[in-house]
């Protein structure tokens, strides 16, 4: 019953307003009532939300006077609201080439470029607004905003330091200095330790090791990441120790940047001992998607006694406010945990970008994870985690995690596994 006494209301208040056109602009002929229909028309506009009859509210005024910019300035405003970007451009240059100092139709039509993904013209009404109102810190907002999104960060930054001039606490420009400062590390140096506690269980649901029966699993890498013009490779060396046997692993990995929005992951590893694949090799393709969407396919190799084995990787993630959500899968002919393996993630970015928790659920072995050749093998599993990234002071980061698994290594046996993972790096 409300909606309908509403529809009424507003269809009632429509009809007093074209009356209100028709009847009373006729006297605005003489040069009346100018400002009362002004304030019909954003009535119409904003509250009523009937923006074809503000636009013809408008168009009679601007007949009586073309030069109250006012009028054209919402007419403006309505048209780019509608999408009507064109006819929104068209009405509000020539207010601003009118009255170059009206700040009113200069943000409309920097709104209008911005959301019609103008970014060069705005860009070029940006710097004329900065050189009349150099301590108006929206229009320096907005250049920052733009040249962040054009990657044209040498210029964005120097625009954040001339807001900080002005305002030392402004947020947008202190977190766009943290993401720059993060951006700009060249290299980088992680110590990993992983301790593993086994067991064998009755089931396949048991994830909590309390009492290990077999030999813990020890797993030290020492990594060094170093940063490129076309990105970054990183050097790892990995020790393991299990069943009083060592090994040791060399791999190497990069993410080289094809273009804006695309990017590889490539990888190799090599090892003598029978703890790790002999082998390993990798290619995967990440490609951004609209909506915040990313998505990749590739492909991993491994290499265990007796055995050559290929898996075929894609994902999807999405970006969502503060969190990634990702879903990995692997697919492999070999009868193993490896073909029907999956990953889905949760990561919540906190106030910092490097400082993050995940959790994480996944069913089959992962081909990226600390993989010994035994895991191979097996024939499936289900794991569950979560990590836990925090800055503890400039230029250091801390990672911990834990995680429970439980892995069928034969035909109704299981094995329990609980984890925990520290890492320490230190960025220059």
């Amino acid at each position: 019953m409300k909606n309908h006494i509403s529809i009424l209301q507003n269809y009632f208040i429509n009809l007093v307003l074209l009356f209100f056109v028709q009847f009373t602009v006729p006297s605005t002929l003489a040069g009346e009532n100018l400002d009362s229909l002004f304030i019909e028309a954003r009535l119409a506009a904003i509250e009523l939300g009937d923006r074809q009859l503000a636009i013809q509210m408008c168009q009679h005024a601007l007949e009586v006077n073309p030069n109250y910019h006012d009028f054209r300035i919402l007419m403006g405003r309505c048209y780019s609201w509608e999408g009507n970007y064109d006819k929104a451009e068209e009405a509000l240059t020539q207010v601003v080439e009118a009255a170059e100092s009206y700040q009113d139709a200069r943000n409309a039509l920097l709104d209008t470029y911005i959301w019609s993904e103008q970014d060069d013209k705005a860009l070029v009404l940006l710097e004329t607004s900065v050189q009349m109102y150099p301590r108006e810190l929206r229009y320096k907002l907005k250049q920052l905003q733009i040249l962040e999104k054009q990657e044209q960060i040498p210029e964005a930054t120097t625009i954040a330091h001339a807001i900080l001039e002005i305002d030392p606490n402004n947020k947008a420009a202190l977190e766009f200095k943290n993401r720059v400062e993060v951006s700009e590390i060249t290299r980088s140096t992680t110590l990993y330790y992983a301790y593993n506690r086994l067991a064998e269980t009755n089931t396949e649901w048991q994830f909590i090791v309390v009492e290990p029966s077999l030999d813990p699993w020890h797993w030290v890498s020492l990594e060094h990441k170093e940063s490129f013009p076309f990105g970054p490779i990183i050097i790892k060396l990995n020790y393991a120790n299990r069943f009083q046997i060592t090994a040791t692993q060399i791999e190497v990995e990069s993410y080289p940047t094809l273009r804006k929005g695309t990017y590889l992951y490539t990888g190799i590893g090599l090892s003598k001992s029978d703890l790790f694949p002999s082998f390993r090799m990798g290619l995967e393709v990440f490609q951004s998607l609209p909506k915040d969407f990313e998505a990749s396919l590739g492909f991993r190799y491994l290499e265990v006694p007796n055995k050559q084995i290929p898996i075929y990787v894609g994902s999807l993630g999405k970006y969502w406010q503060s969190y990634w959500i990702s879903l990995k899968t692997y697919i492999s002919p070999s009868n193993s945990s490896l073909s029907k393996s999956w990953v889905f993630g949760v990561r919540k970015y906190l106030s910092k970008p490097s400082n993050h928790f995940e959790v994480y659920a996944g069913s089959g072995v992962s081909p990226d994870a600390n993989l010994g050749g035994e895991e191979i093998d097996y024939l499936g599993s289900r794991s569950f985690g979560i990590t836990f990234k925090i800055e503890v002071k400039p230029q250091y980061d801390l990672n911990v995690g834990m995680h429970l698994s439980n892995l069928e290594t034969r035909a109704d046996a299981f094995r329990g596994d609980t984890g925990l993972q520290v890492s320490f790096t230190k960025h220059y």
